[in-house]
């Protein structure tokens, strides 16, 4: 079997697109992640925030409408970018 020059060049353009393709896609995975950790982070210290900024009768309230909030921009971000057809 013989290869010829563009059938080389070729299969090295396609295994360079396939190692683009995987360097982008591992990225995204380790930024995603980093997101998750950072956002956990904010999360918990809005929680200690509204403790410290707000009268101990009024903490509770403002930590639901806080919850409530951060559950719709899930709800928003899923639907917008997972369930779009």
């Amino acid at each position: 079997m013989v290869i010829t020059m563009d059938e080389k060049d070729s299969k090295e353009t396609s295994d360079r697109v396939a190692g683009i393709a995987l360097f982008k896609t591992g990225s995204m995975i380790i930024l995603l992640l980093l997101l998750l950790a950072s956002s956990f982070g904010f999360y918990f210290s809005m929680q200690n925030a509204i403790s410290i900024l707000f009268e101990y009768r009024y903490t509770e309230l403002i930590r639901s409408v806080f919850n409530l909030v951060v559950v719709a921009a899930i709800l928003y971000l899923v639907r917008e970018f997972f369930l779009k057809k």
